[in-house]
């Protein structure tokens, strides 16, 4: 790559999430990590401003791309798995559930890496929030 397309590259690379990646993140992370089933509150329902101002400002310059191309995977997998035979997208939440709950159950290399990762952000997501965080004492031990 010549230098004069090092600056593009490198502003592709860095490109915030859009609104419609940040809400697929959002459903996909509440899919991950059902809170509501345990009477906490749903992930989809928290402000994740400083969630996502952290993974699009403090992250490698190969996170984002990364994230997208898990997305993508993601979105395309339940087509392959009986018993869904749709994209993600045209999941019900239900179904959703149940397609991330079948592939953490995956033996393959990749959903297994996937459901990891994702369940990892989904948890950094949800006690990122104000509201959930509000809800657990974070004194730390020792402390008067």
């Amino acid at each position: 790559m010549s230098r004069a397309h090092a600056p593009f590259a490198a502003r592709m690379l860095r490109r915030p999430l859009s609104g419609g990646e940040r809400a697929r993140l959002v459903t996909v992370l509440a899919a991950v990590l059902p809170a509501e089933r345990a009477g906490l509150p749903a992930l989809d329902a928290l402000d994740h401003a400083s969630f996502f101002a952290a993974i699009e400002g403090a992250t490698g310059p190969t996170f984002l791309p990364g994230l997208r191309a898990m997305l993508t995977a993601l979105e395309l997998m339940p087509l392959a798995k009986r018993g869904f035979r749709r994209r993600f997208s045209a999941l019900d939440r239900d179904a959703q559930q149940a397609f991330c709950a079948a592939l953490a159950d995956d033996e393959g290399y990749l959903a297994r890496q996937l459901t990891g990762t994702l369940k990892v952000l989904a948890g950094f997501a949800y006690f990122d929030a104000p509201a959930v965080r509000a809800r657990f004492d974070t004194t730390p031990l020792g402390a008067p």
